[in-house]
């Protein structure tokens, strides 16, 4: 059976880059309230817009934040997963 290796320094530069991208997105530089001028209708537009873009950084921001953690409990879920089996083939 093959051995199932997990890279650590894979996992931290994955948790490090997650949340550096959760950052990033949480401040992203949004067009300012009022942007828009012309019709009614292109100001409508432009808030559609900017709520749009607003969201997409949040839920952006959440899935990054999420990931990252996944990766940071993947190195206790291993270990434990880990002492289990050793508990388990020693008959513990």
């Amino acid at each position: 059976m093959a051995d199932l290796t997990v890279s650590w320094s894979t996992l931290e530069a994955v948790h490090g880059a997650l949340e550096r991208a959760t950052g990033t997105f949480k401040g992203a530089s949004l067009p300012a309230e009022g942007g828009a001028s012309g019709s009614g209708d292109i100001a409508q537009a432009f808030a559609a817009f900017r709520t749009a873009q607003e969201r997409s950084a949040e839920w952006l921001a959440d899935t990054s934040r999420t990931l990252g953690e996944y990766a940071k409990d993947t190195r206790s879920l291993f270990a434990d997963a880990d002492d289990d089996l050793a508990g388990k083939a020693g008959g513990k």
